[in-house]
């Protein structure tokens, strides 16, 4: 039995738009697991047969349909036999962008309008199967966020299934690690600020980011530019009080070092009224380990002068001048152990004692 190998979804949109091609992903119509495996692809997928090529490490899978049987986005039974044809694979895809194909020839298999739908920079679904798996919400937005510099629109009737789906209860399938996993992407392009604008459009936000208090106009789109995934998460939060975004953290199973970042700025904007005086300006340094850790103090320090319109150079100076006090010198005058310990404590705020407090020094 013969069988035909397409390129399909990503590579083909990202081309079509002049973009670098980064993955590629391969249907094969006609074909049953054993003749694949018979060529040295080594299946791994547990639900559906997807296999890497024993060269490239590229993904094949079988051409599939999928049929909706229970809740949520695992809730599918697929059925991957030889007779399902190409056209078949390519209506169960997410958007008509991502449904384009390309034969072994070179010639592209467009049967949904991809290509026209990329001409007129519109993100619009494949067909109404669209409703079955809820974390399609989730993937429009971020597919807004990343190609909102093309000047990319959800189509209305897209958005019409994607508030459906909301109101179907089906968001709340979604696991933690999979709505972490979208967020991820969607803060690693420039414009985060769509991916939200577009769940809040979808009536999404209060079901999967309910403790998060983020309003359209919070931030610049140019502000997220300069800045890498931890910063924009935790300028996003930076409205979100203390307890709640701890608490949304541990909904959504944030990892450490964002976490531990958008925290920081809102526990400081929390209590930034306690840092005028030089004890307290120390006892934060100390507590953001400025010294020890100069590279994410740095990153948190770039989010705070955002937010506060102020110097960084203030804030730098902050750190600097405790980072020069020296416990050298001190145990030369007979400190030592706890004694040590307090005698660099008030060394270090006689230091900053002669410092003017970044949010006084605020830039215009």
């Amino acid at each position: 039995m013969s069988y035909q190998v397409y390129l399909v979804g990503g590579a083909i949109r990202d081309r079509l738009l002049k973009l670098p091609v980064i993955d590629q992903d391969w249907v094969v119509t006609g074909a049953i697991p054993e003749q694949l495996e018979q060529q040295g692809f080594q299946q791994v997928g547990k639900q559906f047969p997807v296999f890497l090529h024993p060269k490239t490490k590229e993904e094949y899978a079988l051409a599939r349909r999928e049929k909706k049987q229970g809740q949520g986005y695992t809730g599918f039974i697929c059925d991957f036999s030889p007779n399902i044809t190409l056209e078949e694979d390519l209506e169960r895809r997410d958007l008509t962008i991502n449904a384009i194909a390309q034969d072994e020839k070179g010639q592209l298999i467009d049967p949904f309008h991809g290509q026209q739908d990329l001409h007129n920079r519109l993100l619009r679904h494949v067909s109404n199967a669209f409703v079955e798996d809820p974390l399609r919400v989730l993937r429009v937005a971020r597919f807004a966020a990343r190609f909102q510099s093309f000047g990319f629109k959800v189509a209305d009737e897209t958005m019409s299934l994607m508030q459906q789906i909301s109101d179907s209860g089906e968001l709340n399938s979604l696991s933690p690690e999979r709505i972490w996993r979208e967020l991820e992407k969607a803060l690693a392009t420039a414009h985060p600020q769509t991916f939200f604008k577009v769940l809040a459009e979808a009536k999404a936000m209060p079901i999967l980011f309910s403790n998060l208090t983020w309003s359209e106009q919070d931030n610049p789109e140019e502000a997220f530019r300069s800045l890498t995934q931890t910063q924009r998460w935790a300028l996003i939060c930076r409205h979100t009080p203390l307890e709640k975004l701890k608490v949304l953290h541990q909904d959504i199973r944030c990892p450490n070092q964002y976490k531990l970042l958008a925290e920081q700025v809102r526990d400081f904007l929390e209590n930034k009224q306690l840092c005028m005086s030089a004890e307290n300006w120390e006892a934060w340094l100390m507590s953001v380990n400025a010294i020890k850790k100069p590279q994410p103090f740095e990153k948190l320090i770039q989010i705070l002068t955002l937010v506060t319109q102020s110097n960084l150079k203030d804030w730098l100076t902050l750190r600097n001048t405790i980072a020069k006090v020296n416990a050298a010198s001190l145990i030369k005058q007979g400190y030592a152990g706890a004694e040590l310990g307090d005698a660099l404590k008030r060394e270090r705020i006689r230091s900053l004692s002669s410092l003017s407090s970044p949010l006084l020094a605020q830039s215009d």
